[in-house]
């Protein structure tokens, strides 16, 4: 199970000036194999809906156009900042059609959205570990299900289906290169 705690300006976003609010996700000592009810899947699955909702101007790019925009890299988002100070000091020297409070917006949205983003991928990463340890866990009970049974002989109902279970492990047997299967006679 995870625990969020933060220390935020209160609304969960950075506070414009890159500096992000802390977000520590724990891991409880919990089992892993603790149930996510159906309800909570739904309810969870809800909330991912009202945050795509919340963020209607998001966009998809296709890994051709990806490769040709510049990024913001921490040192980029650096200079991009200290930009912004040198004009909202000496906005003369700009043309007028360079639109000032744009690049301010621009720049603390990004800010916000690399909050948001960092906080999914650290929830994405330990739902991504939780599921490797849980289907490890639900297949290694399946393995010693699956033994029992094969070792039971409890009859032919139980036979037929350990022969269909046990087509998972089956090997797909290799043909030698250059002979062709004998013809049946």
């Amino acid at each position: 199970m995870v625990e969020a705690t933060s220390n935020s300006n209160g609304n969960g976003t950075s506070d414009g000036n890159g500096i992000a609010p802390q977000s520590l996700y724990t891991v409880s000592n919990s089992p892993v194999s603790e149930l996510l009810s159906q309800a909570d899947r739904d309810a969870i699955l809800s909330l991912v809906t009202q945050m795509h909702d919340k963020l209607p101007f998001l966009r998809d790019i296709a890994a051709e156009e990806r490769r040709t925009l510049l990024g913001m890299g921490d040192k980029n988002r650096i200079f991009a900042g200290k930009v912004l100070e040198v004009v909202l000091q000496n906005p003369t020297f700009l043309s007028r059609s360079f639109d000032i409070e744009q690049f301010q917006q621009d720049l603390a949205t990004f800010d916000r959205l690399s909050t948001i983003l960092m906080a999914l991928n650290q929830l994405r990463d330990l739902v991504d570990a939780t599921t490797i340890a849980i289907g490890t866990e639900a297949f290694e009970s399946a393995l010693i299900a699956y033994r029992h049974a094969k070792a039971s002989g409890q009859g032919a109902s139980l036979e037929s289906m350990m022969a269909e279970m046990g087509q998972r492990f089956a090997r797909k047997s290799k043909k030698k290169e250059g002979k062709k299967p004998e013809a049946i006679k």
